[in-house]
């Protein structure tokens, strides 16, 4: 039987760690990262809530916040952001995120293979 898990509340999404899970507390500190969507990919219907991302390489779902079109983060070119809980979870997790890129540059750039 398939595990079926709820979709997150917003406030667990920027007080949990995407990458270890850990839980942050209000004495912090909360890291983040911003990251550009694929073009052509549509977003918006997530502005202003949490994004699933799922991830081939790991196994698992991770949840993205995706700030309003207006807001500071976006005019910075973030599409979208994920709370951390210490740097070295933002470097595995930039690593992590790398591998899935490649992997889908691969695939889209085999799309002529039949």
């Amino acid at each position: 039987m398939k595990l079926i898990r709820k979709k997150p509340k917003i406030k667990q999404v920027l007080t949990t760690c995407s990458w270890c899970g850990f839980k942050i507390g209000s004495e912090g500190p909360i890291y983040s990262i911003g990251c550009k969507k694929r073009p052509g990919v549509n977003i918006s219907k997530y502005e202003g809530q949490i994004m699933p991302i799922k991830m081939a390489t790991l196994g698992k779902t991770i949840w993205a916040i995706v700030p309003p079109e207006e807001s500071d983060a976006r005019k910075s070119g973030n599409d979208f952001l994920f709370t951390l809980c210490s740097e070295d979870c933002g470097d595995k997790l930039k690593e992590a995120l790398e591998l899935e890129k490649e992997i889908g540059e691969l695939i889209f750039s085999a799309e002529h293979i039949y």
